[in-house]
């Protein structure tokens, strides 16, 4: 039984190291440019972009004449009594009549106190304001990312973490069932070494989950939710010379956030000036082509009727007073324009404050790696030197596994101290509008 949970044991090491080392190495530009390519809610983006462009059209804005053309037939049948001035009489039952008419009418608006002008400079912001909310989309899910991207590196991390505390229990295991065949060790003492390493093993199954989990969260992103066979890369690089004035700056003026702000401000003053042009009168030029035929009852004075014309108008519509709908509609956009700017100055205040939590967090989070790594440089010397000293039979096993835990816990929180930076560096690239460069 022991010799089988040593082999189980080793089995699973190798495994997970055999694997982790067989699979394809995912960067974070492809792991990027798959969600940006195949992400629903970006697609969601792009239909809203389209659906923006096309209300650009002329053929939405009133810029194009109106052609319309109409007919009618009309049948009738009348039972009729005429009479006439000298005395005569005629009276016709079912007596039948019919007519038909048709006219073709092109209108355009010459004047229309320049609300179409600002409908179109609205609908153009409008389709502005989407390519940024488009934009923001893609900075938000590259940002998503690459954050899981990192979480699954300091997962992959942990893994080979325990793997190489999973080494050290083996060769302990090994050290002591060979002194207990030379007596220098007790039966507790094996099964001491061989509960430290299933514990080891236990650790690295739950390692292996929580791996297998960020790979699933990281798919979802790039809608690839069924592929694991993939490892992603270990390096860590920093970025260097990042300065906190020239990134608030940047910030200020890249800032998606407030690029959307300011758009919207523009589409509400526009809004002021579409309403303030219904005060204006609106002029129309009309050009009207018609033609009919009847053919009347026999009671009639004229059998039949052949017309057709031309009609050119212009007409003037001048709405004076509506009750105040107008002078109301006015200061209501005057008010929706107002409480942009409010929204912008609010805005501004959190980006600043997020922006000095993100930057603090950046600042903190090298701290804490720098201790970090010092940490397990002397965890590292101190399980040399206890090593050392176990096999030489000066320390006991508890000391010795305590030297080992110790050595597994500053590695991995060395290796979430490292990642913590990168996350920090996404937070604040994201608020620079840098997050895509």
């Amino acid at each position: 039984m022991k010799c089988t949970r040593l082999i189980f044991s080793m089995s699973i090491a190798l495994s997970v190291w055999s694997g982790l080392h067989a699979q394809r190495v995912l960067t974070e530009k492809e792991a990027v440019r798959n969600c940006l390519e195949h992400n629903f809610q970006l697609k969601l983006a792009e239909n809203a972009l389209t659906r923006a462009e096309l209300n650009t059209s002329d053929k939405n804005t009133g810029k194009l004449p109106t052609v319309a053309f109409n007919a009618g037939y009309n049948y009738n049948v009348d039972n009729t009594t005429a009479n006439f001035q000298d005395g005569r009489q005629a009276k016709l039952d079912f007596a039948s009549s019919r007519s038909i008419n048709g006219g073709l009418n092109v209108g355009y608006v010459i004047f229309d106190g320049f609300f179409r002008k600002y409908n179109i400079a609205q609908l153009q912001e409008q389709y502005s304001l989407s390519e940024l909310e488009m934009k923001a989309s893609m900075e938000n899910l590259a940002a998503q990312t690459l954050s899981q991207y990192y979480q699954l590196a300091a997962q992959i991390n942990n893994l080979k973490i325990v793997e190489e505390s999973i080494g050290l229990s083996l060769l302990r295991l090994e050290r002591v069932r060979e002194q207990r065949e030379f007596s220098r060790a007790t039966g507790l003492d094996v099964l001491s070494a061989e509960v430290d390493l299933n514990n080891d093993s236990l650790a690295l199954t739950n390692a292996q989950i929580q791996m297998d989990n960020a790979k699933r969260v990281l798919n979802n992103l790039m809608v690839n939710v069924d592929d694991l066979d993939y490892t992603v890369s270990e390096e860590v690089s920093f970025i260097e010379g990042l300065d906190r004035a020239v990134l608030q700056e940047e910030m200020l003026a890249q800032n998606i956030a407030l690029s959307q702000i300011d758009k919207n401000i523009e589409i509400g003053s526009l809004s002021i000036d579409m309403a303030k042009a219904r005060q204006l009168p609106t002029i129309r030029a009309d050009l009207n082509y018609g033609f009919g035929f009847n053919r009347n009852n026999p009671a009639s004075f004229l059998a039949s009727l052949n017309t057709n014309g031309l009609t050119a108008s212009v007409s003037l519509q001048w709405n004076l007073f509506d009750g105040g709908q107008t002078r109301v509609n006015i200061q209501q956009n005057e008010l929706n324009r107002l409480a942009l700017d409010i929204q912008k100055d609010q805005l501004i205040e959190n980006l600043q404050f997020r922006f000095e939590t993100a930057w603090a967090n950046y600042k903190d989070s090298q701290k804490i790696y720098q201790s970090q790594a010092k940490n397990v440089a002397l965890a590292e010397a101190n399980m040399v030197r206890t090593e050392e000293r176990y096999n030489a039979g000066q320390l006991d096993a508890l000391t010795y596994r305590q030297a080992q835990l110790n050595l597994l816990n500053a590695q991995v929180a060395e290796n979430g101290a490292r990642y913590q930076v990168k996350l920090a560096e996404v937070e604040i690239l994201l608020l620079s509008g840098r997050v895509l460069d």
